[in-house]
């Protein structure tokens, strides 16, 4: 990840928040071609889910502004869960059966700069695994929306 100021970085990444969440509208009203099976094929099935995911969170543990979050964390019980959250978010015939959003993340003190700090890591991933762009902005747009349940506390940047 390359060194980009925290007000550009943030600002940049609540522009792709707007922007995926645009894309969502417009799939929603039927404008889109994809399904969200066709995004599970996009995304390379579970195989490839799984490797985002490992992606992902190695991205995660090497960012210094929200590793610490992870400190204590199961690691391979969140990359299961994340797989299944993410494989059937993209309509594979996973199933997310862990706790809501806002159960995860009780007591952690998330705040804004840390969620959109975690958004990066994620478009990072999405991008170093060669994701379509659509496909990109469908999940993106997903995360987007569990952001009220995530963030939880105020913080220097959030």
């Amino acid at each position: 990840m390359s060194f980009i100021p925290t007000s550009f970085r943030l600002s940049a990444v609540a522009k792709g928040v707007a922007l995926a969440a645009g894309f969502t509208a417009v799939a929603m009203m039927g404008i889109s071609t994809a399904s969200a099976q066709d995004y599970y094929a996009q995304y390379g099935g579970k195989a490839g889910i799984t490797k985002l995911i490992n992606t992902f969170v190695g991205n995660v543990a090497n960012d210094p502004h929200i590793n610490y979050y992870f400190a204590h964390t199961n690691i391979p019980h969140l990359k299961y869960e994340l797989v299944q959250q993410v494989c059937m978010a993209v309509g594979g015939p996973c199933k997310y059966t862990g706790l809501s959003m806002r159960k995860a993340h009780e007591g952690m003190g998330v705040t804004t700069a840390a969620f959109n700090y975690l958004a990066q890591d994620m478009m990072d991933a999405m991008q170093t695994q060669r994701i379509p762009m659509s496909a990109q902005n469908y999940l993106i747009a997903i995360l987007a929306s569990m952001e009220p349940q995530i963030v939880t506390a105020n913080g220097p940047l959030g």
